[in-house]
């Protein structure tokens, strides 16, 4: 008999299907004890608004960004869920981050695409974002009840907004749903 609390891999579209540039000598090693969730949050949503259905295309103007105008190795987070709930490869999860000052070598960066300040937090999005999430809680043996995190948990940022902030406690009973013994 199989692992009982065994959570299937989600479809995660790879750095190559989203059109990801290499790497560029990303160090530092990473255990990761927390997800940390984030958004994209600019200030009037006009990334998600331009991109539209264009998940891969918002994904690969943030790494622009976070390489070209940050100066980082590649793309902050480890993961994405797009406005149409896509989920997304991002930085290599075995280095360390570049999304969450004195976390980022002990956690996975999580981002959900747009500002959830002041977009709506879909079902479609919320269901992806669980999907991976209790993959990666049960790949990393991560305590789903007290370390998945907003960024404002750890940082005096709105991030990852409110609409899916007040939504964390909901998406924990979700994941906790999963790997309760049927």
């Amino acid at each position: 008999m199989g692992d009982v609390y065994a959570q299937p891999k989600p479809y995660i579209l790879s750095r190559s299907g989203w059109g990801a540039l290499p790497a560029d000598g990303c160090s530092g090693s990473n255990n990761p004890e927390y997800i940390i969730i984030h958004h994209t949050g600019d200030e009037n949503d006009a990334l998600a608004n331009y991109f539209g259905d264009d998940e891969e295309g918002f994904m690969k103007r943030i790494q622009e960004i976070h390489m070209n105008d940050n100066g980082w190795c590649d793309i902050g987070y480890n993961y994405a869920v797009g406005v149409n709930g896509l989920l997304m490869e991002g930085r290599n999860v075995n280095v360390a981050g570049a999304h969450a000052y004195g976390y980022n070598s002990k956690s996975i960066g999580v981002v959900v695409l747009g500002n959830y300040d002041i977009r709506d937090f879909t079902v479609k999005q919320e269901d992806k974002l669980v999907d991976l999430l209790a993959w990666l809680c049960y790949k990393y043996t991560i305590d789903y009840n007290t370390h998945i995190i907003g960024h404002r948990d750890v940082a005096s940022k709105s991030c990852p907004g409110d609409n899916i902030y007040n939504r964390l406690s909901t998406i924990k009973d979700k994941i906790k749903n999963r790997f309760d013994i049927v």
